[in-house]
């Protein structure tokens, strides 16, 4: 009979772990925003330029960006450009698969080369995001204009 009362006893300790997990779940789900593509239109003002995963962080200096004043503007027909010192630094199209970013770059002579991006924040009109490879390139930045 003790044996049934602490088999009783674990199972309800289990149960209640089991629905815990599942509320918390839930909470962390609806926290996600549901990000859209079209969400993504519009110039984005960078920030914040930062490489991450370097033995001593590294982040690009204001002046700097005070100075080149780069962006990327992602397009209602699924283009993506790079302005860095008013020129266009890459160009391309993009597919949004939440919570990553797809890029297939133009490069000279007709080639391409797929990027994929991992948004980090979407809140509002800012956005973090960074490359999926080892040597990480972080950016911040702002919408400034639709």
């Amino acid at each position: 009979m003790a044996e049934n009362e602490a088999r009783k006893e674990k199972g309800g300790y289990e149960k209640r772990i089991s629905y815990f997990l599942v509320a918390l779940l839930l909470m962390a789900l609806s926290c996600t925003p549901s990000v859209k593509q079209e969400d993504l239109y519009g110039t984005w003002k960078y920030t914040k330029v930062e490489n991450p995963n370097q033995g001593t962080p590294n982040a690009t200096s204001g002046d700097e960006l005070k100075e080149n004043d780069p962006s990327i503007s992602f397009s209602a027909s699924d283009s993506l450009k790079m302005i860095w010192g008013g020129k266009v630094l890459s160009r391309g199209t993009f597919k949004l698969e939440y919570p990553t970013i797809s890029y297939k770059e133009q490069l000279p002579g007709g080639t391409t080369r797929n990027i994929r991006f991992l948004i980090k924040k979407f809140a509002n009109d800012e956005i973090v995001f960074e490359t999926m490879e080892a040597d990480a390139v972080r950016v911040t930045a702002k919408r400034t204009a639709p």
